[in-house]
C-alpha cells in the first residue's frame, strides 16, 4: 500500500515525464473544480490530472483529481486513504468522490453536474484544533449529494451555484467554554447544502474568487455540515509558459475565510488570504512516434 501511494505521489509531482498539450494551459482556459471552496459544474478532460498538496499535511499527500472520461471525474482524498496506515486500526478510510457532467453550457443555459462523496470513519477524528471550539466526526458515515451549475460569459467571468444535502452520522459540534457551554451532537441527520461562487480570470496567470455557502464544503473544514462560510482569494500560475513541465503546470491557491458554527456559537476566521495549497494540473497524452 505504501508503495502504491508513493508511486502516485511521484507521478503527480513530476508531470514533465508525460506527454503535454502543445499549447500551455493557463488559468483562463483551465477547468477549476473547487475554486475558493466552491463547487463548479465542470469535469476534467479524459486523462487530465490534478494533484493538490497542502503544506499542513506534509510529508503525506493531500488529494488528487482524475478525468476518467470527459464526463466523469474522480476526486481522490489521498490523506484519509493513506492515514489508515498510520492510525489504529491500520485500515484505509473509505473515501469515494465522483462528479458527473450532465449538460454543457448552451447560451443562457448553464453547465450542470451531479456530485457525490461518501466517506466512512473507523474512529473519531477531530477536524478543528481551535482553542474555542471542538468539531469531531466520530465513527460512522458521511455522504453528500448535490447538483452544480456553472455559467461563463465572454469576459472570463464564471458564476457557480450548488445545492444538495449531506447525511451525517455521529457529529459533535461544541465550544470549549465550561461556563457558557453550547454544543450539539448529531446522529443520523440530513442537512441542506448550498453555495454561490464567482470567479473572474483577468490574466492567464491570475484568477480571483469569492464563495459564500452554508453546509458541507470540500477543501477547508471538509465534510462538515451546518456551517456558514465565506471564502475569498486568488490563484496564480506563475510559470505557465515555462518549458519544464513541473513548473509549467504548477498552480497555487491563496484563501482567506470566515466560518461560523451556530451550534457552538463560535467562529473561525482569517481576514488575509494566507491559507495556501499548491497543485499541478496536466493532461497525459501518448507521445507521437
Amino acid at each position: 500500500m505504501k508503495k502504491i501511494f508513493s508511486t502516485l505521489l511521484i507521478i503527480s509531482i513530476f508531470p514533465a515525464s508525460f506527454g503535454q498539450d502543445s499549447i500551455p494551459s493557463n488559468l483562463q482556459n483551465e477547468i477549476l473544480l473547487h475554486p475558493a471552496d466552491g463547487f463548479t459544474a465542470y469535469t476534467l478532460k479524459k486523462n487530465e490530472f490534478v494533484y493538490c498538496q497542502s503544506p499542513f499535511t506534509l510529508p503525506f499527500p493531500s488529494w488528487a483529481w482524475w478525468g476518467i472520461t470527459d464526463k466523469i471525474t474522480a476526486e481522490i482524498d489521498l490523506l484519509p486513504l493513506l492515514g489508515g496506515l498510520f492510525q489504529e486500526p491500520h485500515l484505509p478510510v473509505p473515501s469515494l468522490n465522483f462528479r458527473f457532467k450532465l449538460a454543457e453550457q448552451n447560451g443562457w443555459k448553464p453547465s450542470i453536474a451531479f456530485e457525490t462523496m461518501y466517506q466512512h470513519l473507523w474512529r473519531a477524528q477531530n477536524q478543528s484544533d481551535q482553542e474555542n471550539m471542538r468539531i469531531e466526526r466520530q465513527a460512522g458515515n458521511s455522504w453528500y449529494n448535490r447538483f452544480n451549475f456553472s455559467w461563463k460569459n465572454n469576459k472570463n467571468l464564471h458564476i457557480h451555484f450548488s445545492a444538495g444535502v449531506t447525511y451525517t452520522e455521529n457529529l459533535l459540534i461544541e465550544n470549549k467554554d465550561s461556563l457558557n457551554y453550547k454544543g450539539a451532537f448529531f446522529n443520523r441527520t440530513i442537512n441542506p447544502d448550498i453555495s454561490l461562487s464567482v470567479d473572474w480570470r483577468p490574466k492567464p496567470w491570475l484568477s480571483t474568487h469569492f464563495t459564500t455557502s452554508y453546509g458541507t464544503t470540500f477543501v477547508y473544514l471538509d465534510n462538515i455540515p451546518r456551517k456558514y462560510q465565506v471564502s475569498y482569494g486568488f490563484r496564480v500560475a506563475p510559470f505557465y509558459k515555462n518549458k519544464f513541465g513541473i513548473l509549467r503546470t504548477f498552480r497555487a491557491e491563496f484563501i482567506g475565510f470566515y466560518m461560523f458554527m451556530p451550534d457552538a456559537g463560535e467562529e473561525i476566521q482569517s481576514v488575509v488570504p494566507i491559507f495556501p495549497y499548491f497543485y499541478w494540473q496536466w493532461t497525459c497524452k501518448k507521445r507521437k512516434r
